[in-house]
């Protein structure tokens, strides 16, 4: 299966997890609490997790196609957010170690 991970450097981590989730559940199931996130997209999944210093993604899907989708969703939808100081995520392909 598919994998990628982020992490994404800010201090504003669990303020961004929260609106991702509170956005993505209007349309899919989605669980959140203020430092883990779960988003179950038709073409894949995501765990969110916020720390005091970083934003983390880690997702999988069943083809590369569906992964680069979710990973374009997410990158979309952080930029909406961060318009005023645009954050930088780089993915790395396959499953974080621990």
């Amino acid at each position: 299966m598919p994998a990628a991970y982020a992490s994404v450097a800010t201090p504003d981590a669990s303020r961004f997890l929260f609106k991702l989730c509170k956005h993505f559940a209007k349309k899919i199931p989605v669980e959140f609490d203020e430092h883990h996130g779960r988003a179950e997209f038709a073409f894949g999944a995501c765990t969110l997790s916020a720390s005091e210093t970083e934003l983390r993604f880690d997702c999988d899907s069943q083809s590369d196609e569906a992964l680069a989708r979710l990973q374009s969703v997410l990158v979309e939808h952080l930029a909406l957010m961060t318009r005023a100081n645009p954050l930088q995520v780089e993915w790395v392909a396959g499953q974080r170690a621990g």
